[in-house]
């Protein structure tokens, strides 16, 4: 995705099937695309996506998010280290196994 947006996407894309409207123009728009064609605004900052830390909504493109510094482009994680006892957990647990404290 981010290829898309720095211009290093060879071919079509999925998102070039996906519609959008220029907010300045109301033209109709695709997410490939770098400027509206009808108006010339710039379209990299339109598109936006919600940060999965702090559901704030994100410029896409953007490697970090604004509010809580999440890292995009970081591999995800698959454990949670408990704020009470220190326990790596998995993300699917809803406690912790060795304290038992509820996650949230």
């Amino acid at each position: 995705m981010l290829d898309l947006l720095l211009g290093k996407a060879k071919g079509p894309s999925k998102f070039s099937k996906r519609k959008e409207i220029c907010p300045a123009c109301k033209a109709e728009l695709t997410l490939d695309m770098q400027k509206c064609p009808k108006c010339g605004r710039p379209l990299a900052k339109l598109f936006f996506i919600d940060c999965p830390s702090c559901k704030e909504h994100v410029p896409f493109g953007d490697r970090f998010c604004p509010k809580c510094g999440f890292d995009f482009e970081a591999p995800p994680k698959t454990t949670y280290r408990c704020p009470r006892c220190g326990y790596e957990a998995s993300y699917v647990m809803l406690s912790c196994p060795a304290c038992g404290v509820r996650f949230r």
